[in-house]
Formats: C-alpha cells, structure tokens, sequence
C-alpha cells in the first residue's frame, strides 16, 4: 500500500469515498447527486482543497483503495461531528474491494500524524454507533464526547 497526499486531481475520488462513508452500512442513501444537493454533507468537498484542508489517498497495486481528509468547518456550517471552527472534522472511505485489508488504518494513522504536525489540538469525526469503523476510531484514541442525531460524534485529543 502506497500512502499519498490528497490532491485536487483526487476530488472525483474523494466524492466516491464521501459515498462509501455516507453509505457504510450497504444501503444506497447516497449518490452523487444527492451528495451534491444536500449542503449539509458537500460541505466536506465543497471546494476541495481549502487552504487548511489536508488529506491522504491509499493506492494499492497502483489502484485509489481509501481516503481519509480533514477540513475545518464553521458554527454557522458545521459538519455532522463539528465540535469547534479550530477542530478539524475527518471524513474516511474505503473502496469494498479493499476494505479489511489495513487501508482505514493506514489512511486514518497518517491523517492523525498531518493533524499533528499543523499543530491541530484535536480532530473530531462522526460516526454510527453500528459502523464497524468505530472500533478502529476508538483504537487510535477516539472518544465519544455527543451525540447528534443518530450518529455519535468522537473526539481525539492530539
């Protein structure tokens, strides 16, 4: 696996992940369009990348396999984990045919170290207490710090 930063050219990627994340469980509430339409969710692409966004694209045998990104968000738009304007929110997918394979991990560990070396103090996500994703949130040093909707929004203190 070939870990890279995320890249303008990679925002086509980065929407079909938004959609694998969006749609983790299997049930199709996402496409694109929908993606597009729903202010709410585009705002974790909508103008990527942003000057603080940062980002990584796992490629295996030369394949896009999985994303992790982070963007900070505003009060006045948070995102569904929004915590502060100075928290950066994470978003993660990873392709099916590459899932179970360490891509999340490797994604989500060199996220956390970007986060790090910009000097973020913390990264929050959201995620579904159901998603098996939050195993390896919770394995990296996630907390669970609200819930918004159904949806449980965690905290890693960096």
């Amino acid at each position: 696996m070939h870990l890279r930063a995320a890249a303008a050219a990679d925002l086509p990627f980065l929407i079909e992940m938004l959609l694998e994340a969006c749609n983790w469980d299997g049930t199709p509430w996402y496409d694109e369009a929908r993606a597009r339409g729903d202010d709410h969710a585009w705002r974790y692409l909508d103008g990527w990348p942003r000057g603080s966004d940062f980002g990584v694209v796992a490629e295996v045998d030369g394949s896009p396999a999985g994303a992790a990104w982070a963007r900070c968000l505003t009060a006045e738009r948070p995102g569904y984990g929004y915590i502060a304007d100075d928290v950066p929110e994470l978003t993660l997918g990873v392709s099916p045919a590459f899932r179970r394979r360490g891509v999340a991990r490797g994604v989500l560990t060199e996220v956390i170290a970007q986060a790090r070396a910009a000097s973020y103090g913390k990264l929050s996500l959201s995620v579904d207490p159901d998603n098996p994703a939050r195993k390896l949130y919770e394995s990296l040093g996630f907390r669970k710090v609200g819930v918004v909707g159904t949806s449980d929004t965690m905290v890693l203190e960096l």
